[in-house]
């Protein structure tokens, strides 16, 4: 070989190496893919799709249809990959069927096109509301709606703007069949759309304005009740009050409130500073500057920051006179309840009729004290606000006494006449003066059905709190069976031998004296998530004439407790238990539509509320709030939480629930949880009616919570 050939030789086989090395490094263009949502083969004309179009192209695809100018439009000409764009079919039958393509935008020899679809003319489906919603309606709240069509597979209910305009329950109705719409969270103006399920050109709309949920109370005077924990002596703590309002400013009112070392007796609210305002929630924030009633002046420093309560609310969905309430600053944190005041029952003295009543909080000795029973203002010899003793009862559990103070008894007591504000005092006289002197309890009366209570100074030196539910024509009438067959769901909260504690179950009084139902209660001291425990044990037992059911030995089969309840006879009653373990009270409800519930009944915005004790044991925390619930299975909302006496506005809540017949419903809650704010907790809910109210109860070791959903 020559030397010319040889230099020739290693000049080609460099060069094919370089070229083999540079092959190994680069990378082939992208080969572009489209594909299409599926589509289907036939619409009517008008008829909406939604079509999306998947591409690996970034600059998406263009979209087009055959035949052209015949074929229909599209609300985007161009979309990115799984961007929707909805088309529109021709108003008039075209001369051929139609086809949608999807383009690349880069290169336009890669597309994807749908089947043939045949364009048919009008289905001659007609849709209309028959039951439209309201032209306004207030945030949170619901309505019943309906609509007649002649699509025998119905319609299906929608609304604008998608995302924050309120949800359906169902979602899909038959003609003339109601559904539930839910107004959205906030103020805004949607569109309710019934559209036929076969031809979803044909549909009826309806534009609704969503007010803001209420900014501010009504005129008139509101009374109030709050039982929880003050950071003062971090003692129990209950206060009960009244203000007014007229044109949107609180004008006045006055107040009592007792904790282990103070009494604070008929302070007065001024004007001056008390406030109500909307928060941003849409929560109303109520501030109360309290002052001494012999000198309005000088502020009552023991209560509140220097004097000033500061209280958030947040109103019924279904009831602008009625609202939860929760104590906002750091002086307390309490929960209770607050409702517009009847005027015309502010000016009788109570009386004649039975009140159920129930107290919690301290004996005079700073330990955990019960008190239920039945006074009855019997009016003896026709003086107004006597209480002769006759069919007066109460029972006691003072530091988990058990029975050894049930069944006591009054004697001669009064009430007073009520003063400008409907504050009354029950100066009652127990037979047993030893155990229980004098207890004098100031009452501010609500309504003819409802009284709040609180301890004031007297010779007993309690520090309790709570209602009195009056009888009314049903005085003296119970018998020994009048319960018999009945369905209550009740609530309680307090403490046993390792804290704080909290029960909540449905009991059925069956004919044969038997209990049966389910129960969930909670000290911390269990592990995992406790399911509704069936009941196996138990009788029940009336008075004559009272209205008082003793509840005797029930059981699951792990716990066993007494508990009394208080009837008012008009489905409501006040509750206590009497054992050697525990020292619990609260409140319940007869059931309604017993046994027919479904995850459907739980449907629509509720306002929340929750008390209870972290995980720690450490202090009370207390929410309310409002939240909606779709009927399916879950709930959202927000609430303005109270724990460590650190407020917290605006907390998102979530949950889930899952139906049962008997009402006793499980799922979780997330927001609630003040040591582990993501915590998903496991809850029971009891149901007290088919419009789901209903008292929810924390069922693992997280903390411990007991509270209630409420529309009205």
């Amino acid at each position: 070989m020559t030397f010319r050939k040889s230099i020739l030789l290693l000049i080609s086989l460099g060069m094919i190496a370089a070229l083999v090395a540079c092959g190994g490094s680069s990378s082939h263009p992208t080969v572009i893919t489209v594909t299409l949502s599926t589509a289907p083969t036939s619409l009517f004309v008008n008829d909406t799709l939604s079509i999306t179009a998947t591409t690996n192209d970034t600059a998406g695809v263009t979209w087009s249809c055959a035949p052209v100018g015949t074929c229909g439009t599209f609300s985007a000409a161009t979309t990115l990959t799984g961007v929707a764009t909805i088309y529109t079919a021709p108003a008039a039958v075209p001369t051929s069927t139609v086809v949608i393509t999807a383009t690349s935008v880069t290169n336009t020899a890669i597309s994807a096109s749908t089947p043939a679809i045949t364009i048919n003319p009008s289905s001659g489906i007609t849709v209309s509301l028959s039951t439209p919603p309201p032209a306004s309606m207030p945030a949170n709240t619901t309505a019943t709606i309906a609509a007649t069509t002649s699509d025998a597979a119905g319609v299906n209910w929608s609304c604008t703007p998608v995302g924050a305009c309120g949800s359906f329950s169902p979602t899909t109705t038959l003609s003339t069949i109601t559904t539930t719409y839910t107004a959205p969270s906030a103020a805004s103006s949607v569109v309710v759309t019934a559209t036929s399920v076969t031809d979803n050109a044909q549909f009826a709309s309806a534009t609704v304005a969503i007010t803001s949920a209420a900014t501010t109370l009504a005129d008139g005077s509101y009374v109030f009740s709050l039982s929880g924990l003050d950071s003062l002596d971090f003692s129990l703590y209950s206060v009960s009050g009244v203000f007014t309002i007229a044109g949107g400013a609180i004008t006045g009112g006055e107040q009592d409130y007792v904790d282990f070392d103070n009494y604070g007796t008929d302070d007065l609210i001024n004007p001056t500073g008390s406030s109500i305002t909307a928060t941003a929630d849409g929560n109303l924030q109520i501030t109360l500057v309290t002052c001494l009633a012999s000198d309005c002046t000088q502020s009552d420093t023991v209560v509140g920051i220097a004097g000033v309560e500061t209280l958030n609310a947040s109103v019924y969905p279904l009831n602008a006179a009625r609202a939860a309430i929760i104590e906002f600053d750091a002086a307390a944190t309490a929960s209770g309840e607050l409702d517009l005041q009847d005027s015309t029952a502010i000016a009788a003295t109570p009386g004649p009729a039975g009140y159920a009543f129930g107290l919690s909080g301290f004996d005079p000795n700073g330990n955990i004290l019960s008190i239920g029973g039945v006074i009855n203002v019997d009016d003896l010899g026709g003086t107004v606000g006597t209480i002769s003793g006759a069919d007066s009862i109460f029972d006691a559990n003072d530091n988990s006494s058990g029975t050894t103070f049930q069944s006591e008894t009054f004697a001669a007591s009064t009430v007073s006449a009520p003063d400008a504000f409907g504050r009354v005092t029950f100066t009652l006289n127990p037979t047993d003066s030893v155990d229980f002197p004098q207890i004098v309890l100031v009452g501010y009366i609500v309504n003819a059905n409802k009284i709040f209570l609180v301890e004031t100074a007297d010779l007993y030196f309690g520090t309790t709190g709570g209602t009195a539910l009056s009888q009314g024509a049903n005085t003296g009438t119970f018998t020994a069976t009048t319960v018999s067959g009945l369905t209550y769901v009740a609530g309680l909260n307090g403490f046993d031998g390792l804290g704080a504690a909290n029960a909540a179950g449905l009991f059925t009084l069956n004919a044969d004296t038997t209990i049966s139902g389910f129960i969930n209660y909670n000290d911390l001291s269990g592990t995992g998530v406790q399911a509704p425990s069936p009941l196996t044990g138990g009788n029940w037992a009336e008075d004559v004439g009272t209205g008082r059911v003793s509840l005797i030995g029930v059981t699951d089969g792990i716990a066993t407790f007494n508990a009394e309840f208080y009837l008012d006879g008009n489905g409501k009653l006040l509750t206590i238990t009497l054992d050697t373990t525990d020292n619990l009270a609260g409140r319940g409800f007869q059931q309604s539509g017993v046994g027919a519930f479904t995850a459907g009944s739980f449907s629509g915005a509720y306002t929340m509320g929750a008390t209870g004790w972290d995980i720690g044991e450490n202090t009370e925390f207390d929410a309310v709030g409002t939240v909606t619930a779709d009927g399916v299975g879950t709930f959202a909302g927000v609430t303005d939480l109270n724990p460590f006496f650190t407020p917290i506005s605006d907390v998102a809540v979530s949950g889930t629930f899952t139906g049962a017949s008997s009402g006793v419903f499980t799922g979780t809650i997330t927001g609630l949880d003040v040591t582990t704010g993501t915590n998903s907790d496991a809850f029971s809910y009891y149901l007290v009616d088919p419009t789901g109210d209903n008292i929810m109860i924390e069922t693992d070791p997280s903390q411990v919570t007991l509270g209630y959903f409420i529309q009205q």
